[in-house]
């Protein structure tokens, strides 16, 4: 389920329609790593060109829960684009980065040229909608260390994988406590039991999936 739901091709040919169609129409602006971006209205989308960013929401103690990393060849902002509202979610920068800010008359005119962009940004906001009714049946239906190796798993399926199964994106282990409703310990000692089972293997911070179907036999959620 996760790999069609999370189809790599389809992922690189939604990257490479906005690099090519989109970003060249807008202003480029510079990130640097834990940059805020909170724009105060719902006139533009915004193209990652280099970095990664994490779109968040904080509480009013200053909690951070976040939703997904979105990465180069990704957008944001389309959602409140089309729903002409901003909401509470914010993006911040995991590191340096660039990103290309077209505004409202450029996009409406480019749709106007090019319908087919609709399909494009209908794809981007089924795959986000996809990712938090996941997260919310991984709280609803698996324990802490369920909740953990479906994180795993979903990052196997959303990441492009390379032969060695390694997941590119360096993860903290407060920042994977913040994305599945966990404390860092129980993340801790979750990692450390998939280590001595041979399930995953951490190598210069990244993680290395050794056994995803041993992740999936934890997980209570339908995967197959």
């Amino acid at each position: 389920m996760y790999e069609k739901i999370f189809d790599q091709d389809v992922q690189k040919k939604m990257d490479i329609f906005f690099i090519n169609n989109l970003a060249k129409h807008g202003k480029i602006e510079i990130l640097k790593k834990g940059q805020i971006i909170n724009p105060n209205n719902a006139d533009s989308i915004y193209i990652i060109l280099e970095g990664e960013l994490n779109q968040v929401m904080y509480s009013k103690n200053g909690d951070e829960i976040i939703f997904y990393r979105i990465t180069a060849g990704s957008i944001f902002g389309e959602i409140d684009f089309f729903d002409e509202n901003r909401t509470f979610v914010v993006n911040k920068a995991v590191t340096n980065g660039k990103i290309s800010v077209v505004s409202r008359d450029v996009i409406e005119c480019r749709l106007k040229e090019d319908p087919e962009m609709y399909h494009y940004f209908l794809m981007s906001i089924i795959r986000k909608h996809r990712m938090i009714m996941l997260e919310l049946t991984n709280f609803q239906f698996n324990d802490s260390i369920g909740k953990l190796a479906d994180f795993f798993i979903r990052l196997y399926y959303t990441e492009n994988i390379n032969l060695k199964n390694n997941i590119s994106i360096v993860l903290t282990h407060e920042e994977i406590a913040n994305r599945i409703g966990l404390n860092r310990i129980t993340v801790t000692n979750g990692i450390k039991l998939f280590k001595d089972k041979n399930y995953i293997e951490i190598k210069e911070r990244k993680i290395i999936i050794k056994d995803i179907e041993g992740l999936k036999k934890l997980t209570n959620i339908p995967i197959e």
